[in-house]
C-alpha cells in the first residue's frame, strides 16, 4: 500500500500500558474521598474515556475536587509509571523511515506531557489531546485535527486504537481503523466496532501497510 501518508495512534493501552499506573492513582483518589476501591480490570473498562466519564463509570459520580486532588498529587506519579509496549519504538521507526507521518489523538487532557514523558515526542509529528478540541472521541474532531496538522487526508490516513471508541472515531472520520488488541477489547469487539483490520501487537502495523 503505497499511498500511506499518516498513521495516528491512540495513546493509553495502544502505545503504552498505563493500566497499572492509572489503577494505583485511581485508588489513591478513592482512599482520599472514601470511594470504593476499583480493580485493575474495572480500570481497563474506563481507559479511553475522558477521566470525568471514567470516574462516573467507576463510582457513578464525578466531582471537580477529585480531579483537582489527583492533578495536584498524582499526575506525576501516574506518568512516571507508564511503560511503552514492546515493539512500539521499532514500529514507529519503520513507519517514519518509510516517509509516513505519525501522530497521537487521545482523550487525555494535555496528552503531549505523557507522550514526552515516555520518550515518544521525537517520533510524533502531531499530538492532539482534549485541550486541542471541543468534543472527545468518538466525535471525529481529534482525528480531523491531527490529520490537519499532519497535512494528510482521510483517504490516506489510518487510526490505531485499542477501544471500541477508537474504532467508532475512525468510522466517523472515514479513516481506516486498525484495532489493537492490547487493552480491554478483544479482536472480535474491535471488528464489531468498525475496525478495518485488527492486530495483536503494534509490530504488525508497518507490514499491514506494506512497510517491512
Amino acid at each position: 500500500m503505497n499511498d500511506t501518508r499518516a498513521v495516528i495512534f491512540d495513546f493509553d493501552m495502544t502505545l503504552a500500558d498505563s493500566s497499572h499506573a492509572i489503577h494505583k492513582c485511581t485508588n489513591l483518589v478513592a482512599a482520599k474521598f472514601g470511594l470504593p476501591t476499583i480493580s485493575r480490570e474495572r480500570v481497563l473498562e474506563g481507559i479511553g474515556l475522558p477521566v470525568e466519564e471514567s470516574w462516573r463509570l467507576y463510582w457513578g459520580d464525578y466531582k471537580d475536587e477529585w480531579l483537582a486532588y489527583y492533578r495536584e498529587n498524582f499526575r506525576g506519579l501516574e506518568q512516571s509509571e507508564i511503560r511503552l509496549f514492546t515493539n512500539v519504538l521499532s514500529a514507529l521507526s519503520k513507519l517514519r523511515a518509510a516517509g509516513v507521518k505519525t501522530g497521537v489523538a487521545s482523550n487525555r487532557r494535555f496528552a503531549r506531557k505523557v507522550v514526552e514523558g515516555v520518550g515518544l515526542a521525537p517520533y510524533m509529528d502531531a499530538v492532539v489531546g482534549l485541550e486541542d478540541i471541543t468534543k472527545a472521541k468518538p466525535d471525529p474532531e481529534a482525528l480531523f485535527t491531527a490529520m490537519g496538522r499532519l497535512g494528510a487526508g482521510a483517504e490516506n490516513s489510518f487510526y490505531v486504537g485499542d477501544t471500541d471508541i477508537d474504532m467508532k472515531t475512525s468510522v466517523a472520520a472515514s479513516v481506516r481503523g486498525i484495532g489493537s488488541a492490547t487493552g480491554y477489547f478483544g479482536k472480535e469487539k474491535l471488528a464489531e466496532a468498525g475496525a478495518w483490520r485488527v492486530v495483536a501487537d503494534i509490530a504488525e502495523v508497518p507490514p499491514l501497510l506494506g512497510i517491512e
